[in-house]
This record gives structure tokens, C-alpha cells and sequence, in this order.
């Protein structure tokens, strides 16, 4: 019995030349550091029993790469790696300590150099000035002082090496020094502030884009958190870059070595310094913390060959392996990729879902037969496919044009398997002929995927939800406010409510005698509280004045240029030098600072005035009680009238203050309305994108497919009031106050139709009637609109009201809430899609598989194979959508596509490149394969592929990388 161990080996074999995920520390110390962790004092006898036991402790580690940077020192780095140890690739290195030049020169900074396999210590001495003692003569403790950072890592690249800088935000660590400096600088003009959060954010971003412009190779991060702050929009490159941050390690005894959570995982062909150079210029899909290294995706299909017994075939012989994540099938028109997917197919059992398509697919599944049997007749196809549960298990095929099946099973030693259903033992999803149903059935998750192929949607679609968002926190406020009025009607008993009663008392008090006799210290009196509210708003005017750090007149202008042309950038540069607005934005720092100590002045100003007032209404008080002397009838009469005044103006402060918060709770109301009204502006911007691309995209899904087989979008605009309709049942507005039969005559529904949920909000707020529809049609009966229901509506729901007894508006907190809430329900347009006029949904599974093809990308986590997707995309779909779509689906499902287009192989990172050419119009070869770190994958890209040149640049200015493109 045959068995399939050479088979396997040669997969294995092929798989050399894939990139993949290393486990790398890239510093670490070695017993020769003057702080390896001892237990007794060093000599030589120990150091190098110590040096025995920490080979010893690489080599049974599980390290794919390590880095041995002591301080000062790398005599040991360079005679260990000098080992050549197969696992791991041992690289010399050395922590350097610097002291930089003015103003850091109080900071000592450490960085970290690693060099190639077995540099010599000679080599790595040139990086270290003259006049440094020997390494048998250095402490460790040494300083390179008076450096210039920038020139140190430039002189680092030009002896051959990489340099990170270590542990940033440690003591030695390059962000705190800057942060420190930076915060200094900002105390320096402003001692006893506190720096804002935007000054720190500022020092932040010039740490990294310092950084960059250092042309340091990576930065080490302490903890995952900590590498989301190196995805920033940089102000030097005008983009949004990603920083390579690694993992620290900085173990100082050998038993640290090899924690899991100190080692960072970083993608590489293969293990060596060369590689790992090559990784750290594209981090984003290159470097992993240990917390977000993707598991391997499982199932998935190792490999496969494909034997011609007489030579006959198109591949007399080929055997090819493909990556967990992403390979990519390239080579001219004719030169075989779309035989190994239709290899794949046949031997896949997947030729049997082409039956499903016998009336409206019969072209494509002609065209499958015909080129099946042009190139596989008389060919053994071997598949090696790595099921779930972890067995490698072998397909095998012999090509029968009149069978559309012929696959038999094995093991691996040649045992053969029953299996009665091949595609729930080994499933894969080929492009356009699986079964897609989770997205054929549910019309919500069709528009979803719809709106991703209109990229210029998801930026709206985000500040939908931010609107929504805001609606809500709105509504907090809102809510706020009536509270507030609440507390004040409900404030000394309600004694707000006694507002008329007290005026009318204080009216009948204040007979013309006794108001001659209180007008002094009425006036008095007035002056001061209008003082007071001088006051006050001064106060409040000194709240909402900036204080001058706060000012940032250039805000978002980097963000701006990152989108205009270079000739934009140099423009806003020598404009603004050329107009001094730097200086400018000083002037008005200091000028607002100004401001700020003028309103401070003019407060205090404010407190002797209406001291000198009191001292006014204290002396008319004394006046009058002298006046009225000891007539008891005018001292009741005053005493009386005082008494009815201090209750009225007690009254008429709640009022004023009623009214205040009543003037802000319109406001907040008017802010509501502005966003309800941005918000159903937006959605229909929103529907207008997916109304102006529906015949484009259409036009797209419909390039897969026959004339017969029509695919169209279903598209009522704003029509998706499901979730409106459920609100209304259950919110509490519609009550037998309303109506007591409103359920039986489906209100919810008349009103959901006829009107968005921030229609009816607005005209509930407003006492504004709906315009309702006449009727409704449900289960195909039909419900008139009753003649009065509008003015019920407006008239039962509208929350605002009119205290008479305080003589204030007022609100049903109740009311109001609901009908805010209402306004928050999610409406949206009616979208999903048609076969032949008819919805997926109610289609079979082998229709609905053809008609969602261009999105089969995002669904199921089997191995997905996709052939030519561009053909149905337009090229800026391939470049926006779908090489992010395999971007990140790829870490979660293998991928293996056949494409023409660069950006699919290029920006997608491809794990594994298969380079595919024909010797003549009858035979095809596989030329070579392997990742596009390799030289001769990229010249391949560049010579096969239009636009092959450009998509490797552009990936390399992605990162703010300087173009390093070897091939012509």
C-alpha cells in the first residue's frame, strides 16, 4: 500500500518560502552584563559556567530569533552567534547608553543596535567613539556623551545595523526623556499650570514623529495598550503611519528568557537578520503582540500536485503548497492558474454545485467542463487538506469528463477513508459556486455588505452612529434641564406656585404712601441685584474664556494637507512662514491671557460696587426706620409691606432662575433639532450614495454572471421602519388617551409609513400635525387613516404646557423623554438583492451563492479560493475594499486567489506567491514559489504584473518607508 509521505514532503519542502509568524526577543542580556541577576559576586570560573548554562537555555527554548544586547558589551553576542545555531538565529547586539547633547544632556538615554549573524566584534566597535576602553576594561556603566541621536542611528545603518529605542517610557527611555522636556519647556512660560490634555497629546506627536524623523528602526513598548499610540497622523509624511513598536523584554538572567508574554511575533520568510529587516518596514501586518497572534486557520488545504500520466495534460507535473493566510495564484493569461482552481474544484467535489446552476448558469458551468477537460484529462489530482480536528487527510482524483466526481480518501500512510459527504469533511468555499447562506437570507447584513463597497459610505455611516450618539447625550442634557425645573417647582413647598398669589398681596400692600416711603431702598435694592448678575455673568464669562495654552489655531490643518497633493503641503508651509503665523498664534495667546486678567479686574471691580451699594441700602433702611419713629400703624404698614416684598422678590429670584434654565433647556432643544436635522440630512446623503453607485455596483455583481441571470438591488429609500414600528407598540406614547382603539387600527404603522422617527419627534415638539398617509396596507388588508387622528396626536403628545399661579412655562418630563427616545430609533433605507427581479432570499442556496459572489469574502472561516476577483470589482474596489477585506479576513480563514492585480498580492502581504507561466499554448510550469520578501517574487510581480511596480512603492510609502525597490 502506497502511502503519502513524499507527497507531503515535498509540500513541506515547497512551504519554505512562505512568510509566517517567528517568536523573536530582540533585547536581552547575557551573564556578561554588569546587571545580570546573581546570587554570589561574578569571577571568571562562574561566568563562564554561566555562559554554559545560558546557551544551554537558548537552545531549549522555543525562541525562533534572539537578540544578546549587553550593556556596553557584545564580545559574548558576537562569539554566540558565531555558534550558527539552526533555532534560534542568534544576532549580536549591544545596549548602548547615551548621553545626548544639549538640552538632553541631563537624560541618560539607552538604545539598542542588533547587527547580522556573526558580525564580528571588530565591526560592531565602530559605532562606539575612540577613546572607549576595551570591552575587558568597560564596566557596562560607560556613556557616549554629547551625541546627536539622529547621527548615532545613522552612523549605526551605515555599519550594517538596525537600532531600536529601548524601554521608551523607563527612566533611560527616549519618550520620557522628551515628554520631560517637553513638559519643561511648557512650565517655563506658565509655572503654575497644569498641562492640558491637548499640550500632551501635542508633546506626544512630536515624540513620534521625532521618532521617524530619527529613522530609529522600531520602539519598544512595555505592555500591548502601549502600541496603539505609534498609529498616528504624522505631521513630517502629511499621512497616517504605523510605527513598528515590539514587545520589551529586557530580561536580565537567563530564566526570563522565554516568558510568553515578553515575546514579540514578527512575520518572516525566513529566520535571519535579513528578514527581520524587512518585516519591521511594514508593521501593521508584520508585527503581533502575544495577545493578537492569530491562530493558524484551520481547516485549510496544505497543498496539492497534479500527475499527467501521458504527458498530455497542461501540467505534466506540478506540486504546489499554499499559505495558512494568504496565497496568491499569478502569471499570464493562458499560463494555468485557472487550471489549478478548476483542479481544485473537480477534485473538491465542488463540480456538483455547477447542477444548481443548470438553467440560469449553464454558460459558466459549461466553461468550468470545457476548461477542465482541456487541461486535466488523463491527470491525477493529489490534495492534501488539514481538517479541523487537526488529521492531515489526502484527496485523490483521476479526471473523468463524463464523472463529475472520481475522489477517493486516504491517511497519510495510504489508508483509505469512507467519506460519504465531501463537503462537510472538507469544505472550502470557491468563489461564486459555494453556497453563501447567511448572507443570501437576512436583507440587513445584504446592505451591510452593499454599503462596503462603497467606501466613501463608511465614514458617513460612522457619523450616523456619532449623530445617534449625540441625540442621546442630548437628550441626557434635556432631561437634565427639566429636572432642574422640576426641583425648582417643587423647591420651599412649591412656593414658586405662590408667584401670583404674592404679587397680588404685595400689589394691595403698596398703597402710594408706603411705596413713597420704600422707593430708596427699592432702588437700592434693584441696583444690587443687578450688580449681582453683572457679577455673575462675568463669572460665567471667565468660565468659557480659554485660558492661552488652550489656543490652537492649527488644528487639524496636518489631517487636511495628509489629503491634498504635495504642491498643497509646500504651499501651507512657506504661507506660513512667509505671514508669520506662528507668531501670530502667539500674539493671540497673549492677547487672550490679557483678556482673561482684564474680566479678573473687572469682577473685582464689580464686588466694591455692590459693596458700596449695600452700604447704601443699609443706610435708607436706617433712614426710614427713623422716619416712621414710633407710629405703630406706618410700622406695621412697612413692616408688612417688607415682609409681602422679600416673599415677591424670593419668588421672583426662583423665577428668574426658572426661566434661565428654562432659556437653556430651549436651547438644548434647539441643539437636539439641529442634530435630529443633520442626522436625516445625513441619512439622506446616505441613501443618495447608494442610489447613485446601485447601478454601478449592479453592473459589477452582474460581470460574474450570464445575461439569464439578472442581478439587481432591491432600493426603497428610507423604507426600513421595522424597528420604528415596534418602538411605537411599546414606548407608552399611544395610550387609550390617545385612543383607546389605536392597536386594532394599527396606529404604529400609520405612522411609521407616513414619517421617519425624527419627523414624528419633531412635529410631537413643534404641535406640528403628521402628514399621514391615507391608508395602510398590511397582509393585503387595507386600513384607512382616520380624518382626525394628526390633530389627536399633536394635540394628546405634546409635552409643553403653562403654569398659571407661577406664571412659567412648563414640560411633562414623562412625555418629552419618550418622545426624544423616539427620534433615536434606527430607520434606514430598504436594501438587499435580486435575482431576476426576484429576493436572494427566496431563492435556491446555489442561486443565492452566484448573485452574493463578489461577497463571499466575508463570511464562514473555511479555506475561501477566489479566481480573478477583479474581473467583477472595479479597480477601485480591488485597490479600497477588497485587498483590506483579505487583509484581515486572512489571519481568520486561508485565502488562496488567482489574480492579475498587483495591489491584491502586493498591499494584501502575500504569505505565498505561486508564479505561474506557459513553456508554449499546450504546457504549463510553476516557475517558482515563495513570499514577496523574496527578490525574485518581487521582479516576477513587477515583469507579469501591470501596475506591479507602483503597488510595491505605493506599500512602501504606506509606512512612511523610503522606496527600496531593487528590480528595474
Amino acid at each position: 500500500m502506497a502511502d503519502y509521505h513524499s507527497f507531503i514532503e515535498k509540500i513541506n519542502t515547497a512551504q519554505k518560502g512562505i512568510a509566517s509568524f517567528r517568536r523573536v526577543v530582540l533585547h536581552c542580556h547575557s551573564p556578561n552584563s554588569y546587571d545580570y541577576r546573581r546570587t554570589s559576586a561574578c569571577n571568571p570560573e562562574l561566568l563562564i559556567k554561566e555562559e554554559k548554562e545560558y546557551q544551554e537555555k537558548l537552545k531549549n527554548s522555543d525562541l525562533n530569533m534572539i537578540a544578546i544586547t549587553d550593556h556596553m558589551k557584545f564580545d559574548f553576542a558576537c562569539r554566540l552567534a558565531a555558534v550558527c545555531y539552526e533555532s534560534p538565529c542568534v544576532l549580536p547586539g549591544v545596549e548602548i547608553n547615551l548621553r545626548p547633547n544639549p538640552p538632553w544632556n541631563t537624560f541618560k538615554i539607552h538604545v539598542v543596535a542588533i547587527f547580522p549573524e556573526k558580525y564580528s566584534h571588530e565591526e560592531i566597535c565602530k559605532i562606539l567613539p575612540s577613546g572607549m576602553p576595551s570591552e575587558s576594561q568597560r564596566s557596562g556603566i560607560e556613556e557616549i556623551e554629547n551625541v546627536n541621536i539622529s547621527e548615532f542611528v545613522n552612523k549605526v545603518h551605515s555599519y550594517g545595523g538596525i537600532c531600536i529605542a529601548a524601554h521608551v517610557d523607563s527612566n533611560n527611555g527616549i519618550r520620557r526623556t522628551f515628554r520631560q522636556l517637553g513638559q519643561d519647556g511648557v512650565m517655563l512660560y506658565a509655572p503654575d499650570q497644569e498641562l492640558s490634555s491637548e499640550q500632551m497629546k501635542e508633546i506626544s506627536d512630536e515624540f513620534k514623529d521625532w521618532i521617524l524623523s530619527a529613522r530609529f528602526d522600531a520602539i519598544e513598548v512595555a505592555k500591548h495598550s502601549d502600541k496603539v499610540h505609534y498609529t498616528w497622523i504624522s505631521k513630517i509624511k502629511g499621512q497616517k503611519l504605523v510605527f513598528p513598536a515590539i514587545l520589551r523584554n529586557d530580561s536580565h538572567h537567563q530564566s526570563d528568557i522565554n516568558k510568553p508574554e515578553q515575546i514579540t511575533h514578527i512575520k518572516m520568510t525566513a529566520v535571519g537578520y535579513k528578514d527581520l529587516v524587512q518585516a519591521l518596514k511594514f508593521p501593521e501586518t508584520r508585527i503581533r503582540f502575544p495577545n493578537e497572534v492569530p491562530a493558524t486557520p484551520s481547516p485549510r488545504i496544505l497543498g496539492m500536485e497534479i500527475i499527467s500520466a501521458d504527458k498530455k495534460g497542461f501540467f505534466k507535473g506540478i506540486t504546489l503548497a499554499f499559505s495558512d493566510n494568504l496565497s496568491c495564484l499569478i502569471g499570464p493569461r493562458g499560463s494555468g492558474k485557472s487550471t489549478i482552481i478548476e483542479a481544485l474544484r473537480y477534485t473538491l467535489g465542488l463540480n456538483q454545485k455547477l447542477e444548481e446552476f443548470e438553467q440560469a448558469g449553464a454558460e459558466l458551468a459549461s466553461k468550468a467542463h470545457s476548461l477542465q477537460k482541456a487541461t486535466l484529462t488523463n491527470c491525477i489530482i493529489h490534495v492534501a487538506y488539514l481538517r479541523k480536528d487537526g488529521r492531515t487527510q489526502i484527496l485523490e482524483s483521476t479526471y473523468d469528463s463524463k464523472q463529475e466526481n472520481m475522489t477517493k480518501f486516504y491517511d497519510v500512510e495510504g489508508t483509505p477513508i469512507e467519506i460519504v459527504d465531501i463537503d462537510s469533511n472538507f469544505p472550502v468555499r470557491l468563489f461564486g459556486w459555494s453556497e453563501i447562506e447567511t448572507l443570501g437570507r437576512e436583507a440587513n447584513r445584504q446592505r451591510e455588505l452593499l454599503d462596503r463597497l462603497i467606501p466613501e459610505l463608511a465614514e458617513m455611516l460612522l457619523s450616523q452612529k456619532s449623530f445617534r450618539q449625540m441625540l442621546e447625550t442630548k437628550k441626557i442634557d434635556i432631561v437634565y434641564s427639566v429636572s432642574k425645573l422640576v426641583s425648582f417647582v417643587q423647591k420651599d413647598s412649591s412656593e414658586i406656585k405662590k408667584y401670583r398669589e404674592y404679587k397680588s398681596d404685595f400689589e394691595k400692600l403698596n398703597t402710594a404712601e408706603v411705596d413713597a416711603l420704600f422707593k430708596d431702598i427699592d432702588t437700592a435694592k434693584n441696583k444690587a441685584v443687578v450688580l449681582k448678575k453683572v457679577k455673575n455673568n462675568i463669572q460665567s464669562l471667565l468660565s468659557n474664556t480659554p485660558q492661552s495654552q488652550a489656543i490652537e489655531l492649527f488644528d487639524g490643518i496636518n489631517e487636511l494637507l495628509s489629503e491634498y497633493p504635495v504642491p498643497i503641503k509646500d504651499w501651507w508651509v512657506s504661507h506660513k512662514e512667509q505671514n508669520k503665523l506662528k507668531e501670530r498664534e502667539t500674539e493671540i495667546r497673549e492677547a487672550m491671557e490679557k483678556v482673561r486678567s482684564t474680566i479678573i479686574k473687572f469682577s473685582d471691580e464689580m464686588t466694591i460696587h455692590i459693596n458700596v451699594i449695600n452700604g447704601e441700602l443699609t443706610e435708607k433702611e436706617s433712614q426710614l426706620k427713623e422716619k416712621i419713629g414710633e407710629e405703630a400703624s406706618k410700622q406695621v404698614a412697612a413692616d408688612l409691606r417688607r415682609i409681602a416684598g422679600e416673599r415677591l422678590q424670593r419668588v421672583n429670584q426662583m423665577r428668574r432662575e426658572y426661566n434661565e434654565e428654562w432659556k437653556r433647556l430651549e436651547d438644548r432643544i434647539k441643539q437636539w433639532k439641529d442634530i435630529s436635522l443633520q442626522l436625516t440630512d445625513l441619512q439622506q446623503r446616505i441613501s443618495e450614495k447608494r442610489t447613485k453607485r446601485k447601478e454601478e455596483i449592479e453592473t459589477d455583481l452582474n460581470k460574474f454572471n450570464n445575461p439569464k441571470m439578472k442581478i439587481s438591488i432591491r432600493f426603497k429609500e428610507s423604507a426600513d421602519r421595522k424597528a420604528f414600528t415596534a418602538h411605537l407598540y411599546t414606548c407608552g406614547l399611544l395610550t387609550k388617551d390617545v385612543n383607546a382603539r389605536w392597536r386594532s387600527n394599527v396606529w404604529p404603522e400609520k405612522i411609521s409609513v407616513s414619517c421617519t422617527p425624527v419627523e414624528f419627534a419633531q412635529c410631537m415638539l413643534s404641535k406640528t400635525h403628521l402628514k399621514l398617509k391615507e391608508s395602510v396596507t398590511l397582509d393585503g388588508k387595507v386600513f384607512e387613516t382616520e380624518g382626525t387622528m394628526a390633530e389627536t396626536l399633536t394635540n394628546t403628545i405634546y409635552p409643553f404646557g403653562e403654569d398659571k399661579d407661577a406664571e412659567i412655562p412648563i414640560v411633562d418630563k414623562d412625555l418629552l423623554e419618550k418622545i426624544l427616545s423616539s427620534a433615536e430609533i434606527e430607520w434606514n433605507d430598504e436594501e438587499g438583492i435580486l435575482l431576476n427581479e426576484k429576493p436572494i432570499e427566496n431563492c435556491s442556496p446555489g442561486q443565492r451563492s452566484s448573485a452574493m459572489l463578489p461577497l463571499i469574502a466575508l463570511v464562514e472561516d473555511t479555506p475561501l479560493i477566489i479566481d480573478q476577483p477583479e474581473d467583477n470589482l472595479d479597480n477601485s474596489l480591488v485597490g479600497k475594499v477588497l485587498v483590506d477585506i483579505l487583509a484581515g479576513l486572512k489571519e481568520k480563514r486561508q485565502i488562496i486567489v488567482a489574480t492579475h492585480n498587483p495591489n491584491i498580492v502586493v498591499s494584501g502581504d502575500a504569505e505565498q506567491v505561486i508564479v505561474m507561466d506557459a513553456i508554449s499554448d499546450s504546457e504549463g510550469i510553476c516557475k517558482e514559489m515563495g513570499s514577496i520578501d523574496n527578490q525574485s517574487i518581487v521582479k516576477s510581480v513587477v515583469d507579469i504584473m501591470e501596475g506591479g511596480k507602483d503597488a510595491f512603492i505605493n506599500r512602501f510609502k504606506r509606512y512612511g518607508r523610503e522606496v527600496e525597490l531593487e528590480v528595474p
